[in-house]
Formats: structure tokens, C-alpha cells, sequence
């Protein structure tokens, strides 16, 4: 996909473990660029409005906001960005039917995988690419 511009990403958890992490994953797949970090939901709204990425790849277990609320007011506000959300073997399945049910286009398990980081971002793109040639 060499003609499609970058697919722009915040990143969204309370571990600054997690978001190094995932930084490091993503640095190494071209055609995708991290505009900006946040560790809590209200954090996730902040980035959200300032950088309008693409996809935000956030937690669902934070502290003071969470995902699932940070998600409603994602969706709501900013229907132009796409949510995924990262969730614990900890967590429970109805967290993550929840994220669904709010909108959330993915739930990727912790530890993630980067191959499903990477079948995330392709399927991103071309959603975007089509959505950009319908308009």
C-alpha cells in the first residue's frame, strides 16, 4: 500500500511498560506513526481532540476514567476515530463484550501479539483507504 498515507495512533494504558512496548512494535511497521501517548481515559479524550488519529489503541482497566467510559465519549464525540481496546487474560469477557457492544472494532489480549498488531493496522488501512475513495 505505498500510496496510502500513514495510519495516525494514540496509544492509551496506565502502564508505562505497555506503552513503551507497544511503541516499540509499532515503530517497526511501516506506514504507521504514534502521534501521541495517554495513561487514563480522560487522558484518551485529551489526545483524541487534539491529534484526531486514526485509531486509538487503549486499555480497559484504568484508573479514575476507564476505557469503557472513555470509549462512550470517543465514539460519540469523535466518529472519525476508531477505537480498539487491550485487555488483561485477567480481564473478564464481559469487559470485553462491553467494548464491542460501545463500538470498539478490536479487543487484543495482553501479552499482544505483534502480528495481531500488525493485521490490525493493515485492516485499518484499508478501511480508511476505502472510506477515502468513497468521499
Amino acid at each position: 500500500m505505498t500510496n496510502s498515507k500513514s495510519l495516525s495512533v494514540v496509544l492509551i494504558d496506565d502502564s508505562a511498560l505497555v506503552l513503551a512496548q507497544l511503541e516499540e512494535l509499532i515503530e517497526q511497521i511501516d506506514g504507521v506513526e504514534v502521534v501521541a501517548t495517554a495513561n487514563d481515559g480522560t487522558g484518551a479524550i485529551r489526545v483524541v481532540r487534539d491529534h484526531t488519529p486514526d485509531l486509538a489503541i487503549m486499555d480497559i482497566v484504568m484508573p479514575q476514567m476507564d476505557g469503557l467510559a472513555a470509549l462512550r465519549v470517543i465514539n460519540h464525540n469523535f466518529p472519525t476515530t476508531r477505537v480498539a481496546m487491550l485487555s488483561s487474560v485477567a480481564g473478564s469477557a464481559s469487559k470485553a463484550e462491553e467494548a464491542f457492544r460501545l463500538g470498539a472494532i478490536q479487543v487484543i489480549g495482553k501479552p499482544f501479539d505483534a502480528r495481531i498488531l500488525e493485521s490490525l493496522f493493515e485492516s485499518e488501512r484499508a478501511w480508511h483507504d476505502s472510506k477515502d475513495s468513497q468521499d
